[in-house]
């Protein structure tokens, strides 16, 4: 009941001209498709919109990539120290998400920072990566924070395969890129495919990494609609637009949530 007034009431409002100052707040009218034309005509909507993919699209790449890599580490037969691998890499996940920007902001710091320092030790000029690199280092963090749902879900998967389909191929003498092209991802293609909708889905509507490293700028660059939203609501006071940007939002997750659990019922 919680989650469901609140976003029928986001929905009404995304129809309204209710402001968060004067009058409409509370003398607001019903306009009909009139935010939402709003949008159409805004060019830093369409701003928001290609950045939110973009970010979406490099934080996918890479959490994906490194959740994978991680996934058959810790399953890999070949490699000792496992568990206490295992747990240093599930840690980034259980930090708090308010922490974690907060810990990279000093490491990302132009003159203190310890990303600049190694940098510097290794003959290279330092970097201001939160204004010039904005958009990589935002997806660095988001990758090093949430790479770890896709290593469980790999994880579990590729534990999952039976032992004697390997067996059969060491039997018959077939290649390590055999086994894992011909055999590994075959049998795990939708958990791959599951872990990449959930990490679009998580990334879509992203707020607070990107809120606390960046706010959005420098110049709007890695303003992602969510951002977009929450400064057209509480910058500009205009709330309607700010819950037709939100119900889009949730329209993509929506659909994305369908495509998930379709997904999990043939898994």
């Amino acid at each position: 009941i919680f989650q469901v007034i609140p976003t029928i009431w986001a929905i009404y409002f995304s129809f309204t001209d209710i402001a968060l100052y004067g009058k409409k707040l509370f003398e607001y009218h019903f306009i009909g498709l009139s935010n939402y034309e709003k949008l159409v005509r805004d060019e830093l909507f369409w701003n928001s919109f290609t950045v939110t993919f973009e970010y979406c699209f490099y934080s996918l790449l890479l959490r994906f990539s490194l959740g994978f890599i991680a996934a058959l580490y810790i399953t890999s037969k070949l490699f000792k120290g496992k568990p206490l691998i295992a747990t240093l890499l599930i840690i980034p996940y259980a930090l708090p998400g308010t922490v974690i920007p907060y810990m990279w902001i000093s490491m990302l710091d132009t003159k203190y920072g310890t990303l600049n320092k190694v940098l510097m030790l290794l003959g290279f000029p330092p970097q201001s990566w939160l204004y010039d690199r904005a958009m990589q280092s935002v997806v660095m963090v988001n990758s090093w924070s949430g790479y770890v749902l896709a290593m469980l879900i790999l994880a579990s998967a590729l534990k999952s395969i039976p032992d004697e389909y390997y067996e059969v191929c060491e039997i018959y003498g077939a290649s390590r890129l055999f086994r894992f092209f011909k055999v590994t991802l075959p049998l795990i293609k939708w958990p791959l495919v599951l872990s990449l909708i959930l990490i679009f889905k998580e990334d879509i509507d992203d707020f607070t990494y990107v809120y606390i490293l960046t706010e959005g700028g420098p110049n709007y660059r890695t303003e992602i609609l969510s951002l977009y939203a929450y400064h057209k609501a509480f910058a500009f006071y205009e709330l309607g637009v700010g819950c037709a940007v939100g119900l889009l939002i949730m329209i993509i997750v929506f659909i994305l949530t369908l495509a998930q659990i379709k997904i999990s019922r043939i898994m």
